[in-house]
């Protein structure tokens, strides 16, 4: 049976990371054999990623640097992980490392892909690099168009975590709006404090639609942003637990599926309230570019911004989101469908 190698490491505190990657193992798992490599990760982490009895775990840096070259000698599956980085030298170099064994691990009948990544910000030089890099890969993805065109190489799926999502028999649009009370609110501890206009809009759009509010922290260091946003919105307050992230997931989610609207700038929260029937607003207190194109690949536009003295304008632009619920929750449902097409196109690749 063929050896998949595929990094699956993520910010240990961000059940986010270990959701995306879970996606990404689901679509690689029946590939062959898979070898995770989870360097500095924590099991709490690792309880995320939905792992196998018969999956491989390398947890050491040397090991998996070592496995990877004798492995792409013999003619191997390799994966590179998903998720978000930003394109700098150390980036750069690691991708140009990896293509000479790569372009072994081909002319040994092996397989390489690179699936759902994400880029920050664009480096011309390093973004060359990245694509000569990725010359051997006969798979190429990427979840949102600007990071496509900056590297120049590949095509646009949706991000992995669209297909961690639980099942919906009849899709995600046909999920029931009845018994949906809550407004979810989530923001990053590093972005600025929610403005007195952020604050009224998200208040405003509660009181309009008979919605209470709950401050979610589904990343550790949100735990105080929640608490304040808690505070000054009167709402309730769903805590970071301090447990394995398969239990923060569930703890989330249900809190998710009886929301109306996720209101965030945390990118997985938006995706994770969107994929259980809830209208994602990316609703930010600064930049919103990586909700606004990571969204708009799924076909939902116009759902991230920035607060802004418009206080009337922003109210509205949320009740429109809700308007438009079923349009909105159907772009689930196509991603879905996306990343389904993109699991086939590896079975096929791999069949060769």
């Amino acid at each position: 049976m063929t050896r998949v190698l595929v990094s699956a490491e993520g910010q240990v505190d961000n059940i986010g990371d270990s959701v995306l990657r879970r996606g990404l193992l689901d679509a690689l798992r029946p590939l062959g054999e898979l070898v995770v490599g989870l360097r500095g990760s924590t099991p709490d982490y690792a309880s995320g990623l939905g792992l196998h009895d018969s999956d491989e775990v390398v947890s050491s840096s040397g090991e998996w640097r070592s496995l990877v070259a004798s492995q792409t000698r013999r003619g191997c599956g390799f994966a590179y992980n998903a998720g978000e980085a930003q394109l700098t030298r150390g980036w750069g170099v690691t991708y140009a490392r990896l293509a000479p064994l790569l372009v072994l691990n081909r002319l040994r009948g092996g397989h390489a892909v690179h699936l759902g990544f994400g880029l920050r910000s664009e480096d011309r030089f390093w973004a060359r690099v990245m694509r000569l890099s990725l010359a051997p890969c006969e798979l190429v993805t990427w979840r949102d168009a600007a990071s496509r065109d900056w590297v120049g190489t590949g095509t646009v799926a949706p991000d992995w975590a669209y297909a961690a999502g639980p099942a919906a028999p009849d899709g995600v649009a046909e999920l029931p709006t009845s018994g949906r009370d809550v407004l979810a609110v989530s923001l990053r501890f590093d972005r600025p404090a929610p403005s007195a206009a952020w604050l009224k809009t998200v208040r405003a759009v509660a009181d309009d639609r008979g919605l209470r509010i709950v401050a979610i922290a589904q990343v550790e260091r949100d735990r105080p942003r929640a608490a304040d946003l808690a505070r000054l919105l009167d709402g309730d307050l769903v805590d970071w637990t301090g447990t394995a992230h398969a239990d923060v997931e569930v703890q989330v989610r249900s809190v998710y599926r009886r929301s109306a609207l996720v209101v965030s700038d945390r990118l997985h929260a938006v995706v994770m309230g969107h994929t259980e029937g809830a209208v994602p607003v990316g609703l930010g207190t600064d930049s919103v570019a990586k909700l606004d194109r990571t969204l708009s690949a799924v076909g939902v536009t116009g759902a991230a911004f920035v607060a802004g003295d418009d206080v009337a304008g922003d109210i509205s632009r949320v009740h429109d989101l809700l308007e438009r619920r079923a349009e909105v929750l159907g772009c689930a449902d196509t991603a879905g469908s996306r990343l389904a097409a993109v699991r086939g196109r590896l079975l096929d690749l791999f069949a060769r």
